[in-house]
């Protein structure tokens, strides 16, 4: 083979590995990716628009006065008298708070009251209400002649309530807020609601004018990939706004909701009925059992660390006959490779000679090329799925790792990244082409990962490495089971 040929060769296996990542990335983007709803404006039945919110007026400059803290089992809501709005609602177990500078800045704020009459939803929200903390509950009144609204928010002991109470006025909306902005990792960032049962995700790119949803709506929030802010109950209908980058949402309640502003712990969403918030992508048949899983070995072991070691060792060890039919026909590959090399150079003119040779070589070996590549296939959307609910666990946030503050954050020094790196070409080196090019392209793109993992959460690199470490194991194990038995004098046992 010439050097030019050579160098065409390491063109067209790189531009193959490349399709390959491209074609897996895509596969991802549309098998795991949250699947998005079109949004489309109501039947004209419907005869519901949605409420002003009286933005670009003086609303901007009025600032909420006179604000009151209160500790409601884990979160801590602060409330202004004008208005009764919530000015910060911070989750106190991961210190977060729920509450966006884009509602800050355009002083909008969740609990507001939108009505269809401007001058009324001036009145609700920037008239002085009368707040109390009586038994464990913030009630919130405004009295003006016939109209009475009352906001009352309590803690029961496991969840967060709401209710709203009106007098001499038809219900108005209540607003929830803006959706968080944070790295999403193709998760949804965004309005959720789940009306007549099915549940449905709006993103901002998907608002061009206002719309209302009317039916019977069980949730309705805003979410981000680790936390939710919104409502679970009787809702007969949903606005959804966008700000920027950013959507916005209000309800029309029935009755009491449980209300939640805080992280998607799922022991607190499975109780509060909102488990649905947790955005588990298109293959929701795939990656909600690993995900349950995770949680029930983190309840027994009480590491999430550990529960990822276990989660990968479990996952790896039910593949490994694909595992073991995988590198058992690429051992076979390069035990074949001299003889495919002389074939190469004895029909160089004659490509059909060839391919009917090299048919004749596997049969004769009993080598099947797509037994090596069908369980890698195999493998590829289990390995996505673990990928999607390390991406989605907001417990991880809370979980430290040596010299990491957080799971969910990626590593200051990037030492996993590279430890990880490393397992990847210590797998290279175990298991070798016999063509080196493939060898330095396979180290190559060790790099390449590295690179690209540099920004990812932790926890995420911490199941590449175990998943790795496991691998190489497992790849160790085959080898000295397949491989020819030596007797004492060097010469192979039949």
């Amino acid at each position: 083979m010439t050097p030019q040929e050579q160098d065409l060769r390491k063109v067209f296996l790189l531009l193959f590995i490349s399709t390959i990542m491209i074609f897996a990335f895509q596969a991802y983007m549309v098998l795991f990716q949250t699947p998005k709803t079109k949004v489309e404006p109501e039947p004209p039945k419907a005869q519901v628009q949605a409420p002003n919110l009286l933005l670009g007026t003086t609303r901007e400059n009025v600032k909420p006065l006179e604000i009151y803290s209160f500790s409601l089992g884990p979160y801590k809501l602060s409330i202004s008298k004008t208005g009764a709005r919530l000015i910060s609602a911070v989750y106190k177990p991961y210190s977060k708070e729920l509450i966006t500078e884009t509602e800050k800045k355009l002083n909008i704020f969740p609990l507001e009251l939108i009505s269809s009459d401007a001058s009324m939803t001036m009145k609700l929200n920037f008239s002085p209400y009368e707040i109390k903390f009586q038994e464990n509950k913030i009630i919130a009144t405004l009295q003006d002649g016939e109209l009475k609204i009352q906001k009352q928010i309590w803690y029961d002991g496991k969840l967060l309530r709401f209710r709203l109470i009106t007098q001499g006025i038809e219900t108005p909306f209540v607003l929830i807020g803006a959706n968080l902005k944070e790295g999403e990792l193709f998760s949804h960032n965004g309005s959720v609601f789940k009306l007549n049962n099915e549940l449905r995700r709006v993103s901002a790119d998907d608002i061009k004018t206002p719309q209302v949803f009317l039916g019977d709506i069980s949730i309705a929030g805003q979410e981000s990939r680790y936390y939710f802010k919104g409502f679970a109950g009787e809702i007969s209908a949903i606005a959804i706004y966008r700000l920027n980058e950013h959507t916005l949402s209000a309800i029309m309640p029935k009755g009491e909701l449980i209300m939640h502003y805080g992280a998607k712990d799922y022991s607190y969403l499975k109780t509060a009925n909102l488990t649905d918030a947790i955005d588990f992508g298109r293959l929701k048949l795939i990656v909600k059992p690993f995900f349950l899983f995770l949680y029930w070995i983190y309840d027994k072991t009480g590491f999430w660390v550990i529960s990822i070691f276990i989660l990968t060792f479990i996952v790896r060890l039910l593949m490994f006959p694909l595992t073991y039919k995988s590198t058992v026909a690429f051992s076979k590959m390069a035990e074949l490779a001299p003889k495919i090399q002389e074939l190469k150079e004895k029909y160089a003119k004659d490509q059909a000679k060839f391919q009917e040779e090299l048919i004749k070589l596997y049969q004769q070996a009993g080598f099947n090329p797509a037994s090596g590549c069908l369980p890698i296939l195999l493998q590829i959307p289990i390995f996505f799925a673990l990928y999607k609910v390390l991406t989605i666990t907001s417990e991880l946030q809370l979980e430290r790792f040596l010299w990491v503050s957080s799971l969910a954050e990626k590593d200051p020094y990037y030492i996993l990244p590279i430890l990880m790196g490393l397992t990847m070409v210590a797998q290279q080196m175990l298991t070798p082409n016999p063509d080196k090019t493939q060898n330095y392209l396979m180290i190559g793109m060790s790099f390449i990962f590295v690179l690209a993992f540099a920004g990812f959460p932790s926890g995420l690199v911490l199941y590449w490495i175990f998943n790795n470490i496991i691998s190489l194991g497992q790849t160790y194990i085959i080898k000295k089971l397949t491989q020819p038995k030596v007797n004492k004098k060097g010469k192979r046992k039949n």
